[in-house]
Order: structure tokens, then C-alpha cells, then sequence
């Protein structure tokens, strides 16, 4: 034998030895527990124990840190009921891809129950089990969103001066923690969110699922425009379409709703002039209310005319609407979490607010929010204070922006506006006669504009009468607003990112029913004048300025929203 051969026979006998004495370490006590076990097979076997399990450095730290306590070994085998809770959540998770590596994993593990195993793989079964609930426990807190590749597009954004903002708000549970939980079922029950609409949410993707099994709906051709007394083939599949997602209501009696059409009118889908049409071809008071209801949900004018937008919108396949979905369930997961009595939600795609109390919707009202290029900011806070009578102070970025050039070119436009020059934000402070100012030198920020412009309370003010505080860094806040035609639009994406309230003074009657230090009747004969007055907030209100694209409405219906800044687009999601 050479030297180099009794080398080798060397190295392999010192391994074979090596493992023998490992495998002896783990099998050939009864009376070492499984934490023994498992400390010693960390420490002598690694790289072996850890081979294809995912996340191998929390594993050892997790283990580490708990002396080695082992989560789903019983009597040294796999405790089968406690695994078994774990699979079947992970298999039921409608949010899950079946493609992905948990619901995978989930299904391995539960194959492998069922088989013999030495000591050796129970420990390994026991790290992939922990490593899957792991997994598990972190997409049902955080979901799936890349936040880190949607704070760059926001910078991005910032350069072509476009400020989004999104606050997040992380879940205050601790995975290390919710590890050690004995019920698992509880566990999970205990961190999936409760408000914002969420369990409704996850009950219209198991439909739109459901909808995907039996073969989704059928595209649209394209056309000009559909409405009622249409009739033509065209018609039929748009019949079929809103059929297939649940729009159209087959019991609706056509007798009593079904509309004459001239014989002689050809149709602009179909030219034929023969008197006899098929029913489905008629577009008649059913597909009329069909298209209405399916509008309504998707934030669309409610005109029954079926036109470029509602044709965009009709022809969005189930797969977008369940990505749609999946990620406002993820949204939803990094809003506050705290149980309030009361609070306000602001849904910017959807144009409205919504106070709650005791978990129902009590008041909805039409808003109006910042338009593309000021959106305004995703992020919570609570209203502390109403300023009836308020002035209008005008931004330093709207003055230099918009109020310099504009009076460049009119020297009339402040006073037409009603709008004053101050030395100060003091509103007592000195008033500057503009007609002195020489605007050009202020042009495009080539110097300081060294006044402070605002508008006095009165019908022409931008506040209109009353706005509700809530001081935040980014300086918006709701208010009145005297542009009231702008509320009978279906988009409403017009302001500089503060939200113009429709009714503001309902939102004043409804915060005064539970603070009980403002007197209705007096703030009501405030606002008859122009005398600027603060009312503080005994108990201040919670607000949520939020970004939700889809929801469900109170008939439980899906409803979707136009992605309004374009954050559905730049949020991209980790297929899980």
C-alpha cells in the first residue's frame, strides 16, 4: 500500500468513526431528551443536520437562545397532532401560491409524517417544522411586499418633484415569542388583522379563486360603446362576462324589464335589419343594471353606457384581480393594529371617508384628495383640534411654484383671490401692499421670497369654512372647501394633498356628539361670521389616510379603485 493510499484509508476511517460516534451520541441514550439531542447533533453534526433546511442562521440563533427546546418532538417522535395544525393552516391560506415554497414545504412535511424516521431525521423534521411555521408566522404579519424596492421608486419620484409618502406600521408581535405558543390555531387567530376590511378581503379572493377554477371570463372584443337598446352579438358576451363574475342576476325577470327597439334602427354592432332579435343580444333593462352595479364597484361613473373605461375594466383578467387583491390583504398587514372605539378612515383611490364606531361604518363622505403629482401621504395620526373660520396660509412651494408666475403676468391675481402679503405667519402682523413688490426678481427661486402670503376667512377662502387638525410633518389636514362642483365628479384627485371634506360640517356635528367641551350651537353661529376660533378636542380622533385599491362593500361584494398614484404598480410582491 503507498503512502498516499494509507493516507486516504486514514482520512475515511477517522470519518466513518467520526459519525459513528455522533449517531451514538443521539440514539444511545433513553435518558437524554430531545433538547440534549438536539444541542449535541448542533454541535457535533451542523452541517449534516441543517442540509436543505431553510434559514439556517435563525435556526441555530432561535435554538441557541431557547437552550435547545424542541417545538414539535414528543416522546422522540414527531408530535403529528401539533404538526399537523400547522400544515393544514399553511395549506388553507387562500393567500398562499401553490406554487411557492411554504405551501410546498407544507405538503412535503406532511408526507413525511407518515413514514418511519431515525433519531437523526426526527431532528431535522423538527428544524423544517420550525423553519415553516417561521415562515409562516412572518407572511401572515408582514405579507409579502418588497418595501425596500417601493422606498427607491418613491426617491425616484422625489427627483421629478413628486413627494409620496408611505408610512408603515410594523405589528408588535415578536416571532421568537409566538414560536414558543403552544396553540398554534391561536396563535394565528391572535395576529391576522381585524379591521380595515381585511377577513372580507380574504372571503372575495376565495370567490375570485373559485371564479379562476371554473375558467375565469371571457375577453371582450374591442368596440366603441355598448348601452341601452344596443343588440348585436357584442352584446351577448358582455351578457356572458358580467354573468361569469357574478354581475348580472339571471333571475332578473325580462317581461317586465325587457325594452322595444324600433325595427328599423339598425344597430352600430350589428347591421342586420331584421325585426326578430335574440333576447341575449338585446342590451335591456337587465345587462342596463348589470353594467350599473359592476361600475359602481369598480369606482366608475354610473352611467350605464359601457365605454373605454368600463370596457379597461371589463377586460382585466381574474389573475390581475386576484393579484389586486393579494396585495391590499398585504397593505392591510402594516396599518395600525391597535383596537380603537372610533376612528376616521381615508381611502384616497376611493375618494371617500368613513367614520367608524364599534366597528360600524356610521358616516361616509365624499372627499377630494391631492392630485398626481401632490399626492397626498399614506400615513396615521389623530385629530386634536377644529379651527372654524380658518385662514388660508398658503405653502411656500405653492408661492413660489404657482402664486410668483402667475403674478408676473397678472398683478391682479392676489387681490381677485383675496389673497394678502404679511411680514410674519402672525396673522395680526402687518399687511404689505403687493403693488410694491417686484415679483420678477422671485421668478424661479432667484431670491427668497421674503413675505408670507395668506387668505383671510371669508366665501373665497381655500379652507372654506372650518378645517380639522392634525399636526404631521407633512402639513395636510381635512377641510371645507368652496369648490363644491368638483364633488359630483367620480375622480376626485384635484387638491396640493390635503382632503377637502364634502360635508365638513357633519364630520363637526358627529366629533362633537363625544366631546362634550364643544358647544354645536355656538360653533354654528362662529361660522355665520369671519372671527377665527380653535376648538380643542377633549378626546381626539383617530385618522388613517390609507391606499386600498380593492375592498369589499356592505353587500359583500368585491369593489376595485383605479390606481390612482401608481403604487399598485411599483409594489411588487415575493411569490410565496
Amino acid at each position: 500500500m503507498s503512502t498516499m493510499q494509507k493516507i486516504l484509508f486514514f482520512i475515511l476511517l477517522t470519518t466513518l468513526s467520526s459519525n459513528a460516534i455522533v449517531n451514538s451520541d443521539i440514539n444511545s441514550s433513553s435518558d437524554i431528551n430531545s433538547s440534549e439531542e438536539l444541542k449535541i447533533a448542533f454541535r457535533k453534526i451542523p452541517t449534516r443536520l441543517l442540509k436543505n433546511v431553510p434559514q439556517k442562521r435563525f435556526l441555530k440563533r432561535f435554538y441557541k437562545r431557547h437552550n435547545y427546546q424542541t417545538l414539535w418532538i414528543k416522546d422522540n417522535k414527531i408530535n403529528k397532532e401539533r404538526a399537523k395544525e400547522l400544515i393544514t393552516l399553511v395549506k388553507d391560506d387562500p393567500t398562499l401560491n401553490k406554487k411557492g415554497l411554504l405551501y410546498n414545504t407544507a405538503i412535503q412535511l406532511e408526507k413525511r409524517l407518515e413514514t418511519n424516521a431515525t433519531q437523526e431525521q426526527i431532528l431535522r423534521r423538527e428544524l423544517k417544522l420550525t423553519s415553516l411555521y417561521n415562515n409562516f408566522l412572518a407572511h401572515t404579519l408582514y405579507g409579502e411586499i418588497k418595501w425596500k424596492q417601493f422606498k427607491y421608486r418613491l426617491l425616484a419620484l422625489k427627483k421629478r418633484r413628486i413627494n409620496g409618502s408611505w408610512i408603515k406600521y410594523k405589528a408588535p408581535q415578536k416571532i421568537d415569542e409566538l414560536l414558543l405558543k403552544s396553540d398554534i390555531n391561536q396563535t394565528i387567530k391572535e395576529i391576522t388583522p381585524k379591521y380595515f376590511g381585511y377577513q372580507k378581503l380574504i372571503r372575495g379572493l376565495k370567490k375570485l379563486k373559485k371564479i379562476k377554477a371554473n375558467g375565469g371570463w371571457d375577453k371582450l372584443p374591442p368596440f366603441k360603446s355598448l348601452k341601452l337598446g344596443s343588440s348585436g352579438d357584442i352584446v351577448k358576451k358582455l351578457r356572458t362576462r358580467l354573468t361569469q363574475s357574478g354581475d348580472y342576476n339571471i333571475t332578473c325577470d325580462e317581461n317586465k324589464t325587457a325594452i322595444s327597439i324600433d325595427n328599423n334602427q339598425s344597430s352600430e354592432n350589428n347591421e342586420s335589419d331584421t325585426p326578430h332579435i335574440n333576447r341575449e343580444a338585446l342590451f335591456d333593462e337587465c345587462l342596463d343594471i348589470a353594467v350599473k352595479k359592476f361600475q359602481k364597484r369598480h369606482g366608475l361613473a354610473v352611467d350605464g353606457v359601457v365605454g373605454r373605461a368600463t370596457q379597461k375594466a371589463l377586460n382585466l383578467s381574474v389573475d390581475d384581480k386576484i393579484k389586486k387583491v393579494l396585495l391590499n390583504i398585504d397593505r392591510i398587514k402594516w396599518l395600525p393594529r391597535e383596537e380603537e372605539k372610533r376612528y376616521i378612515v381615508v381611502n384616497l383611490p376611493e375618494f371617500m371617508l368613513h367614520y367608524i364606531e364599534d366597528n360600524l361604518t356610521k358616516q361616509e363622505l365624499k372627499v377630494i384628495v391631492g392630485d398626481k403629482r401632490h399626492p397626498t401621504p399614506i400615513f396615521s395620526h389623530y385629530i386634536s383640534y377644529i379651527v372654524l373660520n380658518p385662514y388660508w396660509k398658503v405653502p411656500e412651494g405653492i408661492v413660489r411654484r404657482e402664486v410668483i408666475p402667475h403674478m408676473v403676468k397678472d398683478p391682479n391675481y392676489l387681490r381677485r383671490q383675496g389673497i394678502e402679503a404679511h411680514r410674519t405667519w402672525d396673522e395680526n402682523s402687518r399687511v404689505i401692499d403687493i403693488s410694491f413688490i417686484y415679483w420678477r426678481d422671485y421668478l424661479y427661486g432667484r431670491a427668497k421670497f421674503p413675505y408670507r402670503l395668506m387668505q383671510p376667512p371669508g366665501p373665497r377662502n381655500a379652507l372654506g369654512k372650518m378645517k380639522f387638525k392634525f399636526p404631521n410633518r407633512f402639513s395636510v389636514y381635512l377641510h371645507d372647501t368652496p369648490t363644491r362642483y368638483l364633488f359630483k365628479k367620480s375622480f376626485r384627485a384635484y387638491s396640493h394633498g390635503c382632503v377637502r371634506l364634502s360635508q365638513p360640517q357633519k364630520l363637526l356635528e358627529t366629533i362633537a356628539r363625544f366631546n362634550k367641551n364643544i358647544n354645536l350651537k355656538r360653533a354654528k353661529k362662529i361660522l355665520k361670521g369671519k372671527r377665527k376660533t380653535q376648538l380643542n378636542m377633549s378626546k381626539k380622533l383617530r385618522i388613517h389616510l390609507i391606499y386600498l385599491t380593492a375592498g369589499v362593500n356592505s353587500d359583500g361584494e368585491l369593489e376595485f379603485r383605479d390606481d390612482l398614484y401608481g403604487y399598485d404598480k411599483y409594489q411588487k410582491r415575493i411569490i410565496r
